[in-house]
């Protein structure tokens, strides 16, 4: 899983007018969690922009003082007007303890039942999974060449080296839908075939 570095400062002042005022120069109000005791902590908006807005999932190596702090994405406030971001809540990753992520799920090839005129239909973009930062890998890849029509591939069947899917097992993330196209193809087939039998 790819970084990005984030430079911090401390917030001396707490509170929603203190809030406001760094908002204004476009600095935005920020916590980090999980190791000990909270980091009030205010990050350039534009810095933000790159970790939040993003189809990939990245953990933040945050320059705070004399020390650099890994964390991971927790929870994100936007503004309902603008869509800015207001506030982000972070959470600190200890090496030697899992931490669980969402992470973007590619398809690769080309389904069996695409060919037989289904149409392919991934449920899901992002897939959670629990483990640790080393064993974090940027994207899913699912092969999705044996895909049948009207088949899917679930949740519990994804299989990531060290990690493990958290998601519901019974959670589809790719299938073949049947296609009108397709049905009458395969009538088309049978009926080719019993024409077949019956001449001989």
């Amino acid at each position: 899983m790819k970084s990005i570095e984030l430079n911090a400062v401390v917030r001396e002042k707490l509170g929603k007018k203190a809030a406001k005022q760094m908002r204004k120069k476009e600095l935005i109000p920020c916590e980090v969690y999980g190791q000990g005791e909270n980091l009030h902590i205010a990050i350039e908006e534009k810095h933000l922009n790159k970790i939040v807005f993003t189809p990939y999932t990245h953990y933040a190596i945050i320059n705070l003082q004399d020390k650099q702090i890994k964390a991971i994405v927790k929870e994100v406030q936007f503004n309902p007007v603008t869509d800015r971001i207001s506030h982000i809540d972070f959470y600190q990753i200890a090496e030697d303890k899992p931490i669980t992520v969402q992470l973007p799920v590619r398809i690769v090839g080309l389904a069996k039942g695409v060919k037989d005129g289904g149409k392919l239909q991934q449920e899901m973009r992002y897939i959670k999974v629990k483990g640790l930062l080393k064993d974090m890998i940027d994207v899913v890849e699912l092969n999705v060449e044996p895909l049948g029509l009207g088949k899917s591939i679930h949740a519990g069947d994804v299989q990531i080296p060290n990690l493990q899917v958290v998601d519901n097992p019974e959670k589809i993330v790719v299938t073949v839908k049947v296609t009108r196209g397709a049905v009458e193809s395969s009538e088309n087939a049978e009926q080719s075939a019993e024409s077949t039998t019956e001449k001989k």
